[in-house]
């Protein structure tokens, strides 16, 4: 079993040896790097975990900015590190949608060959995902064929770095009026398939959720809940490397009694079905 984690953050060198002066040109970023506990990786580091951890294939981007020279730096990397290891690595574009060059920078990405959009954050970055400039964005990935990967969390429970006021019902109505566009929420959707039962949240068709911080906010049971109201088709590991690891979750998704087969389905044959229509490679993973 070749693994597909779908949610991977990765930094320039540059900014690695030198996180505490990058902080400064983003609030949302910054108060990342202050955290206590704050894990950065290279593209070279994760390379390594994935070698040891049997994972095929890793979707990866930074982290997402108000300051569009910082996301443009960060976008070079990745579609740098993809052509470099292009059986390895799945490169995704960092966006903050407002304010000047934002489209700009996403049609020069599409042009240099990148795969997705994501992870965007409207929380940390103070826009709407019912606004204009986040439609833009949707309709720019509609016509390219791309998917968009949108932070969204749960609106209960422990605060944590990162939380923000963006939640299911925005993630609802951002699906809803975007129809065709394949979109990814993460940290499942901070609820959204919690609804599953709900035929309004069955029919979206084009949406999919990651599994990224899942130990750190759910009990295992969380997966054999999902298999048996019928959505884990549209569950995609998302280890939010290199805040966890894989391992973490495979071991809830055994404890939370999943057979192989269904393992499977989240750690690979989800992904193959969905981004294997956009760019996914061969990488001797069958």
């Amino acid at each position: 079993m070749r693994i597909i984690d779908c949610h991977c953050h990765v930094m320039p060198e540059e900014v690695l040896k030198d996180l505490p002066r990058f902080a400064s040109v983003d609030n949302h970023f910054g108060a990342l790097v202050t955290t206590k506990g704050a894990r950065f990786c290279s593209g070279e580091d994760l390379l390594r975990e994935m070698d040891a951890s049997d994972i095929g294939q890793a979707v990866i981007f930074g982290f997402s900015s108000e300051d569009q020279g910082f996301n443009r730096a960060q976008n070079d990397y990745v579609m740098s590190l993809s052509r470099e290891h292009p059986d390895r690595f799945i490169p995704f574009g960092v966006l903050c949608p407002k304010g000047k060059g934002y489209l700009e920078e996403a049609e020069r990405c599409v042009a240099g060959g990148i795969c997705g959009f994501g992870e965007i954050f409207p929380a940390g970055h103070g826009f709407s995902l019912d606004g204009k400039d986040a439609k833009a964005l949707a309709g720019l990935c509609k016509e390219a064929g791309l998917p968009l990967l949108i932070h969204v969390n749960e609106q209960v429970g422990h605060d944590y770095p990162g939380k923000g006021d963006v939640g299911p019902g925005h993630a609802y109505r951002f699906a809803k009026d975007n129809p065709g566009l394949t979109v990814i929420f993460a940290h499942f959707g901070g609820g959204l398939p919690f609804y599953w039962a709900m035929p309004e949240v069955r029919a979206l068709e084009d949406v999919y959720y990651d599994t990224a911080a899942q130990p750190l906010l759910y009990k295992p049971e969380v997966y054999s809940w999902l298999k048996s109201a019928g959505a884990l088709d549209k569950i995609l590991l998302g280890s939010d490397y290199p805040l966890l690891s894989c391992a973490r979750y495979l071991r809830d998704m055994e404890k939370s009694g999943l057979d192989k087969d269904d393992i499977q389905k989240v750690v690979r044959d989800n992904a193959v079905s969905l981004l294997g229509r956009f760019f996914l490679r061969d990488n001797k993973g069958n």
